[in-house]
């Protein structure tokens, strides 16, 4: 009976089936299917002590955004303010060329 050469890809088939089986009763998806706990909706809540340090993070990022966008508005106006236009487009004109 073990004499057959087609004993081992039958089994191989066999077990394969019986896998791709299990995974589907269990919903875990096919054998090309990439599913996994971060697929999973019940996985992608954030835990409320990690909400608070994320919230608080962003609120940070966020002032600091506010923080540089002011900063390069006064930037904008001091050299916008200190050049005379004519100057100013030969200044841009001549960084233009150095590349």
């Amino acid at each position: 009976m073990f004499d057959s050469p087609y004993i081992i890809p039958v089994a191989f088939f066999v077990a394969w089936a019986v896998v791709s089986i299990v995974r589907a009763k269990h919903g875990i998806g096919g054998p090309f299917h990439r599913s996994g706990w971060h697929s999973d909706p019940e996985n992608m809540e954030i835990p409320p002590m990690f909400r608070k340090l994320l919230d608080k993070a962003m609120v940070e990022r966020d002032e600091k955004i506010s923080a540089l966008k002011e900063r390069i508005q006064t930037l904008e106006k001091i050299v916008i303010d200190n050049h005379k236009s004519s100057s100013l487009s030969d200044e841009i004109e001549k960084l233009r060329h150095i590349r």
